[in-house]
């Protein structure tokens, strides 16, 4: 039998509402830290490197942490909406928005933060995020299907060679600083808020 523990309280309601049955507040707490992450992520799209033909950016960091520390439900919401905001046109995404930017170089990518943002935040329901090792595995797996989906959709486009070589060697480094970055932080927010729980 499976005894893993699955919990659907983020970080952050947990800080605020310190597990108490206020079930109007959590509903409202989690509505406004879906619009906080989305907003992180249209931030984190405008901090960026231009590369050709897909620019280095935070969002790979943003996803990563809005995952783990939200868990899947939350994370989902924001990034679909993220995504929702882009394909009716607001320019939220790197270089702008509409549908064919999603059809486009760096549309692989996008779709690809959004099927990180399930297995990750599946995995930090389960409490990943609050040990080290698991945290890296984790985020190491997001990354994952971050660039397969990213290189993937190039790869139609450009070739599977262009692919690699644009869309994926340009990024593995920064990307595993972000990744240490983040496992780093990860346990020692859910040590202050099982502090503040107390």
């Amino acid at each position: 039998m499976n005894n893993t523990k699955l919990s659907r309280v983020s970080w952050l309601e947990s800080f605020i509402l310190k597990d108490k049955p206020q079930e109007h507040l959590s509903k409202l707490t989690n509505f406004v830290t879906v619009i906080i992450c989305s907003f992180l992520l249209i931030l984190s799209a405008k901090i960026k490197v231009d590369l050709y033909p897909v620019p280095m950016t935070t969002q790979p960091l943003a996803v990563l942490m809005i995952a783990m520390l939200c868990g899947r439900n939350i994370s989902v919401a924001a990034v679909s909406l993220y995504l929702f905001q882009g394909i009716i046109g607001f320019p939220v995404f790197a270089y702008g928005g509409g549908l064919p930017y999603l059809l486009g170089p760096t549309g692989g990518f996008l779709f690809g933060f959004l099927f990180a943002s399930i297995l990750i935040g599946e995995l930090a329901d389960r409490g990943w995020g609050q040990f080290l090792i698991k945290s890296v595995f984790a985020m190491l797996l997001g990354l994952f299907v971050i660039y397969t989906c990213g290189v993937f959709q190039l790869s139609i486009l450009k070739g599977f060679d262009f692919a690699i070589l644009n869309g994926l060697k340009p990024f593995i480094i920064g990307d595993l600083y972000k990744l240490i970055l983040a496992a780093l932080l990860l346990p020692q927010i859910w040590k202050l808020v099982n502090k503040v729980k107390k």
